[in-house]
């Protein structure tokens, strides 16, 4: 994200001396508006941004440091068409009690430890279609960081991140704590190791509190406090080449298949990308994930994804894109069949905070393009991802030509 830069000093209040921080405000934003679209039963129309929830018209994030760089904050506002103001992705505070160790406080986003495996191209910039085994293309090989609570990061020698988080965050029925057991089963803790000129190995823990039920003799939930569930992950990103990038990585779910049969038993991901000029760039993308006992919506255990895309510099300003992507189940009128979507659309550069694009995509059996995330006030063709449900009997093709609006400051 490309940030304009407003530096204020700020004398810092309740000290004995004068000191001063630097508070900077950016913001990014992409807005999605489809003037006609079509679920395969009926043409509608709608506005969204890629990740759902209505259309996020304006936001801004504040980020303040201290002169010594040793304390600091982060915070985002948003303004959402449909919902108002809320907060943004990222609220925290931070110290650094010594050069190599820091400590935050708050919510954070899902990049902050700076690990996440992310592969973005094609369609994840544009209305995403949900024929994506739910890796997504941000963390496609390895997770990040969607928690509230305390996180200490430490670089003890060269290359090396360690880091690890306390979730903190109240509880369902409204209390400010959890169980200390509750707490410390689902931490999160791991590091990355930067190899110079060859890459770079993560590896982590993630304490699933997700899945904190599992069904009883009449298929109610219950709650099993007992079971720990949770899932290894592991990746290796490869810079070694000069205009090649790799990423490959493997998740481990750790679960009774009776307590979570859908929760995740094992997953391979990688991504590809090659500059092969200036003016051109290919990627590929997939991965294979299997569960305990059956994927949503069909009684198979496993499915597969796989993608591949292609960006390419008409001339100084003016972009092309296009890519094509595909899942072997889940969708069709059963559920039992895969889906293919695609993507074709051109950027055009308006000055230098502004980007306009359109384009044409579709996808098959009944895969959504759109994503309301549940919200029926967005653009809903097909494919509704929390409820697991398609329009008619499933086996439509659905289109949209969006036009894309993108600001950055």
């Amino acid at each position: 994200m490309k940030k304009t830069l407003i530096a204020v000093a700020a004398a810092a209040a309740l000290t004995a001396t004068s000191a001063f921080a630097e508070i900077t405000f950016g913001a990014w934003l992409r807005v999605l508006g489809s003037p006609i679209a079509s679920t395969g039963e009926e043409v509608v129309a709608g506005m969204e941004n890629s990740w759902g929830w209505g259309a996020r018209t304006a936001r801004i994030d504040i980020n303040g440091v201290s002169e010594d760089g040793k304390a600091g904050f982060s915070m985002g506002v948003y303004n959402d068409v449909y919902g108002g103001l809320g907060t943004g992705d990222r609220f925290n505070l931070w110290v650094k009690p010594t050069d190599t160790v820091k400590i935050s406080i708050g919510k954070y986003d899902s990049p902050d430890n700076g690990l996440r495996g992310d592969f973005c191209y094609g369609q994840w910039n544009w209305l995403r279609a949900y024929n994506w085994a739910g890796f997504e293309d941000e963390g496609l090989t390895f997770d990040g960081i969607w928690r509230k609570g305390l996180m200490v990061e430490a670089d003890p020698i060269d290359g090396l991140h360690l880091f690890a988080v306390i979730p903190m965050d109240k509880t369902d029925d409204g209390n400010y704590y959890h169980t200390a057991e509750w707490t410390y089963r689902n931490a999160q803790v791991g590091f990355g190791y930067a190899i110079e000129g060859v890459g770079k190995l993560k590896a982590q823990w993630i304490g699933d509190w997700s899945y904190t039920t599992k069904a009883d003799s009449d298929g109610n939930a219950e709650v099993d406090e007992d079971k720990t569930t949770g899932q290894i992950g592991v990746a290796f990103d490869i810079t070694a080449i000069e205009n090649l990038y790799v990423t490959v990585g493997a998740r481990f779910g750790i679960a009774d298949k009776d307590y979570a049969p859908g929760y995740l038993k094992m997953a391979f991901s990688a991504g590809a990308s090659y500059q092969v000029s200036d003016a051109m760039k290919f990627s590929v993308s997939g991965g294979y994930r299997q569960f305990q006992d059956k994927c949503v919506g069909d009684d198979d255990d496993s499915l597969f994804f796989v993608g591949a895309g292609v960006d390419f510099t008409v001339m100084d300003g003016l972009a092309a894109v296009a890519d094509v992507r595909f899942q072997n189940n889940n969708f069709g009128k059963d559920g039992d069949e895969g889906a293919i979507s695609f993507l074709i659309g051109v950027n055009k550069s308006i000055g230098s905070n502004g980007s306009l694009g359109v384009g044409f995509q579709g996808a098959t059996n009944g895969c959504g393009l759109v994503v309301a995330g549940g919200d029926s006030n967005g653009l809903v063709a097909g494919y509704n991802p929390v409820a697991g449900t398609v329009t008619g009997d499933g086996d439509e093709f659905v289109w949209a030509i969006p036009v894309s609006v993108s600001v950055w400051f």
